[in-house]
């Protein structure tokens, strides 16, 4: 019991230094200036989160071609920079930035940053500001009742879905419905959940240029773009021109599996790394324990034997 005290001692040993040593790399390299400097931008620290931005319609918001014809065809009505620009006055009609830029999100500027995180809006209501109609249609939604909000399904970063397919992200919640749907008429067709529950919005596109239906509600003109003729006839609809479709199924559950819907990553704190460093080095220090104490009790018998000869 003694000898294994002993050990599990000198595993301790080794695993302090080992822990101390990783967490004051790992904090280094997080961190190239802890005092905050204000010639690093964004992307020194962030090169994945800005090449994602750079590439979203909100890092485009102000560059993109369509945009750019658009404004032209309205006489550049500065009404349109305040949502594809950051900062803008409308008084002097100035901005401080072209595009969405991080601060849109990520205000205001913390000066002690990185030292200190900075501040992060994840809430619909921000989006809200500039996409008032899905706003508007969202907040009708089941999905505002269950308190899901934008950055549920879209990515805060690219503004894309948080899966390539818009099945598996459904399915991700919607398991059961996801596994029925598999086997009806309409998966067999090769439709899918954004369909019917995300078509194109009804009306005139709006401020905010909404073009899907984010109440999730089927509209029944939804359905009679397909089924126009069976409101009243309960034939086939054009029989006469009837083939088989292409039977395209939904796999629901293998959609579930590879949809890894989760929110941007975050920073592995270091206690994780020094934690794993400190075992490592426990376990060192458990392996060499043998020849720790076989050393020290040599060292005991050979300084017993010096004295008892210098008593001779």
């Amino acid at each position: 019991m003694k000898k294994m005290f002993l050990r599990i001692l000198i595993g301790l040993l080794f695993a302090f230094p080992f822990g101390m040593v990783t967490t004051f790399w790992v904090q280094a390299g997080e961190s190239p200036d802890l005092d905050g400097n204000p010639d690093l931008d964004c992307q020194t620290c962030h090169p994945a989160f800005y090449t994602s931005w750079e590439q979203s319609h909100h890092g485009q918001a102000m560059t993109d071609p369509d945009f750019q014809a658009a404004w032209e065809a309205e006489d550049e009505k500065p009404e349109c920079l305040v949502c594809h620009t950051t900062g803008y006055d409308v008084v002097t009609n100035t901005w401080l930035a072209d595009g969405i830029t991080c601060e849109a999100c990520h205000a205001p500027i913390n000066e002690n940053h990185p030292k200190e995180p900075m501040p992060s809006d994840r809430s619909a209501a921000l989006c809200g500001t500039c996409h008032q109609e899905t706003m508007f249609e969202w907040q009708v939604s089941r999905h505002r009742e269950t308190e899901l909000d934008c950055v549920d399904c879209h990515g805060q970063h690219s503004t894309t879905l948080k899966t390539e397919d818009a099945n598996a992200l459904c399915a991700n919640c919607h398991r059961e419905r996801a596994s029925n749907f598999a086997h009806t008429a309409h998966s067999q067709e090769g439709l899918g959940c954004s369909d019917c529950h995300l078509g194109p919005a009804s009306g005139q596109t709006g401020e905010g240029h909404a073009v899907r239906d984010h109440s999730f509600h089927v509209q029944l003109a939804t359905c009679n773009a397909c089924h126009a003729y069976q409101m009243h006839d309960p034939t086939e609809v054009h029989m006469d021109s009837h083939s088989e479709p292409e039977i395209k199924e939904f796999d629901a559950m293998a959609a579930v599996e590879t949809a890894g819907v989760t929110p941007d990553p975050s920073p592995v704190s270091p206690i994780y790394f020094a934690l794993i460093s400190a075992l490592i080095g426990m376990a060192f220090g458990l392996l060499v324990s043998p020849w720790i104490e076989r050393f020290y009790r040599r060292s005991q018998m050979d300084a017993t034997h010096i004295e008892v000869s210098d008593d001779k």
